[in-house]
């Protein structure tokens, strides 16, 4: 598996390309995009508190004797229930249903024209892609706010800009066809306003189409004919995405022939799925967004898994590349610690885009961040050896004084490199024993690696009686140093055999060569033969050595 140079340019490349491609236009959507509710950011969790209080709310009592509410058969006794009521009728697409709670008295024959149900439908349209309707901010008493600026028959549900200007959605107390109890509906004057509305807020033909055919199922606010539609838009850009990277992949292999087909998957594979995703999130049509899709997609949950697919290919693009130069290197130990290493990396940013993604749906990570940080203090105080010797262990992996195999002494100790773990170094000693030594501990000791000898010294220690001749130590001297030459497993140089000092033991003769050999079997061989013929040396030139046990004895 060879990587050319020019597939690590094209692999950085293309990732600081893409990456600037999606930064310049989320940017243009972000500076494009109008906030809903004039301002108001609606997210996911939002939705969902807003829901459940809102349920809560309605389950109790509503006609407490506290509010003395009248009873309604569409509770309509009061606003927070009228205007809940008329959403879930939307929700459920009982238009019929929907229609008792908007008041269509003194309606002009135009408005009446478009027909009850519809103008029901469109003002749930314009609501769905304007206004995000908290039910607990309505009243719950029967008279509804007080002290809102609003004539007290009147409560405000919202305001949706048309034309630059603000239209009120108000709910209005009117008296009850049957008896003249007093009810809240949606206010005429509202109702008067829906065609204009609609016209401008309205669904694209297609979303039309698809409204009125599907049934009407919703998850987190969002319908069934709008899932359906932004999958299959998802699925045409993917497409495009496709092509276009299978081009770009193309056009690379036809100018670079030693271009890794792993990169080109890299491009043809993740990149297309970033690249469709991008262009779903920056051009689709408007007109079919509503509040609760955008709050959907505020969360940017397909945009992440995109961006965590490119990254975590990048990254194992980047182990394949360093596996091969730490090959090179010669530092094949190394290579074993690249996949922990990536798992971690991975580990790090798949934590980051979930705390990204769990603040875009709206959820405070912060408060996550800083209960985890907390944690991961008295894990990393109560971890801190583990952590020093994982340290170790990379510090083994990448400087490599030694590996598994070696030959080395270290402290006092002499064995066999077994395992370089995370936490600890097996050593197998001469004895057969085995020694674990922690890796923090290991990295700090005098390491001597036998194993790295090119070639094995010898050098014997000779100690001749005090009376030795001058002649015969000349003799035995010359006579070591033309053996010393004529022996083939000896290196060339240095070939020493010196008169070297008086000591204690007698008189110390130098002699010095290398062996050339790393084996030490064969190392024992050579200098098993070589002792002999000094020795042969020693009784040919009569030249007595001097036994330490002898001079004690004296």
């Amino acid at each position: 598996m060879k990587l050319a140079q020019n597939s690590t340019f094209f692999i950085r490349s293309s990732f600081i390309f893409t990456l600037l491609l999606s930064l310049l236009l989320n940017s243009q959507s972000a500076l494009s995009a109008s906030p809903p509710n004039n301002g108001e950011e609606v997210s996911i969790k939002k939705m969902l508190d807003s829901k459940d209080k809102s349920q809560q709310e309605l389950e109790k009592s509503d006609y407490s004797e506290d509010y003395n509410v009248p009873k309604d058969d569409f509770e309509r006794g009061q606003p927070r229930s009228a205007i809940g009521g008329y959403l879930r009728a939307l929700r459920s697409g009982d238009l019929t249903l929907a229609t008792n709670y908007l008041d269509y008295r003194n309606l002009s024959d135009k408005t009446l024209s478009v027909g009850k149900e519809e103008l029901a439908r469109q003002l749930g349209v314009v609501l769905n892609r304007t206004l995000w309707v908290d039910l607990n901010s309505i009243s719950s008493r029967k008279e509804g706010r007080k002290n809102d600026n609003l004539p007290s028959y009147r409560e405000l549900v919202g305001q949706v800009d048309y034309q630059g200007n603000n239209i009120d959605v108000l709910l209005q107390r009117v008296p009850r066809a049957q008896d003249k109890v007093k009810i809240w509906k949606i206010s005429n004057a509202t109702v008067e306003k829906i065609p204009r509305l609609f016209k401008r807020y309205s669904y694209s033909p297609l979303g039309e189409l698809l409204a009125k055919k599907l049934p009407a199922v919703d998850l987190f606010g969002v319908m069934l004919w709008q899932w359906l539609y932004f999958i299959l838009m998802l699925v045409l850009y993917y497409f495009i995405a496709k092509i276009l990277t299978w081009v770009v992949a193309f056009a690379i292999k036809r100018v670079y022939k030693k271009v890794s087909n792993e990169v080109l998957r890299f491009i043809k594979e993740p990149f297309a799925l970033l690249i469709a995703v991008i262009f779903a999130r920056n051009f689709h049509d408007e007109a079919n967004v509503t509040i609760a899709l955008r709050a959907v997609t505020e969360g940017s949950t397909l945009l992440i898994i995109a961006w965590c697919w490119v990254t975590f290919r990048f990254i194992d693009l980047m182990k394949v590349l360093l596996a091969e130069k730490f090959i090179a290197q010669d530092k094949p130990l190394a290579v074993y610690l690249l996949r922990p290493a990536g798992t971690v990396i991975k580990i790090m940013i798949f934590s980051i885009a979930a705390l990204n993604w769990l603040e875009n749906l709206g959820f405070n990570a912060s408060t996550l961040l800083a209960g985890l940080g907390i944690g991961g203090l008295a894990i990393a105080l109560a971890a801190q050896k583990t952590v020093e010797n994982i340290i170790g262990a990379i510090t083994l992996y990448t400087s490599a004084p030694i590996r598994i195999g070696n030959f080395c002494r270290f402290g006092n100790s002499l064995g066999v490199v077994e395992e370089i773990g995370l936490r600890a170094t097996r050593i197998r000693t001469i004895d057969r024993s085995v020694i674990y030594v922690a890796n923090a501990k290991f990295i700090d000791m005098n390491i001597e690696n036998y194993s790295e000898r090119e070639k094995m010294a010898f050098k014997p220690k000779i100690f001749l009686a005090p009376d030795t001749p001058k002649e015969n130590i000349d003799a035995l001297l010359v006579a070591i140093r033309g053996m010393l030459s004529s022996t083939d497993s000896l290196a060339a140089s240095p070939l020493r055999s010196h008169f070297k000092a008086y000591t204690i033991y007698g008189l110390e003769l130098d002699v010095f060569a290398y062996v050339n050999t790393t084996d030490f079997d064969v190392f024992l061989d050579e200098i098993n033969q070589l002792n002999l013929n000094i020795l042969a040396l020693l009784n040919e030139h009569d030249c007595k050595v001097q036994v330490i046990s002898e001079r004690v004895v004296e």
